[in-house]
């Protein structure tokens, strides 16, 4: 139940959070063979969310005067929902659906900055733990706990600015955070290799489509 598409045993730290790495939400300890999709699904967070039970802000204007509520953001392993935002699927795509994919990634790297600051850090987690799935997930929990303490009270040698990545105006990275030199990064789920169909609301194409409009219209701006 455990064994991976890496041929390894895990446990899924499936986790959210915030633009200054803190992790506001998160489930662990599912089993390491479950798809992404399927663990979100069945986490407590996910169903809430799902359900509009996550109280989650009210929607607001954009500055084009649009109406949009606020959404996570995911990769294509997750569903496409009007508050769960996921990826254009397929290639060759219109440059308004790759611009939004772009831009969808690059807010992704948040995440994956939170992931590697967590992993540099707390190095227990760089090596296989050798323990029973209970205890290997009181480590995870611990780990999680301690970033968001440790980053509250000691920001500044924590996570200094330098051990994040620097981001340039056109998204790109200037200056590689130095968690990447300890750490391998997080890696998402290709949109190519996820299937076009997933049961998505109407009104969630719909804010997908707004919002990449909008997207592009600023990108040129």
């Amino acid at each position: 139940m455990y064994y991976n598409y890496k041929k390894q045993y895990s446990i899924v730290l499936m986790a959210m959070c915030d633009a200054n790495y803190n992790f506001v939400g998160v489930d662990i300890g599912a089993y390491g063979g479950n798809a992404d999709g399927s663990v979100f699904a069945q986490s407590a967070f996910g169903y809430r969310l799902l359900h509009g039970e996550l109280e989650l802000p009210q929607p607001s204007a954009l500055p084009n005067g649009d109406v949009l509520p606020y959404f996570i953001v995911g990769d294509a392993a997750f569903p496409l929902k009007s508050n769960l935002m996921r990826p254009y699927p397929g290639r060759n795509l219109e440059i308004l659906q790759e611009n939004f994919n772009y831009r969808l990634s690059r807010a992704r790297r948040t995440i994956e900055n939170a992931f590697g600051v967590l992993v540099a850090r707390w190095r227990i987690l760089l090596s296989p733990l050798q323990l029973q799935p209970d205890a290997a997930e009181n480590i995870v929990k611990a780990s999680v706990v301690l970033h968001n303490f440790v980053k509250r009270h000691n920001a500044n040698q924590y996570a200094p600015p330098s051990f994040v990545d620097h981001i340039g105006q056109e998204g790109e990275i200037i200056v590689p955070g130095e968690w990447r030199s300890q750490v391998d990064p997080l890696v998402g789920i290709d949109s190519d290799f996820v299937q076009r169909g997933n049961n998505a609301a109407r009104n969630a194409y719909q804010a997908r489509d707004v919002l990449a409009k909008y997207l592009l219209e600023t990108r040129f701006r």
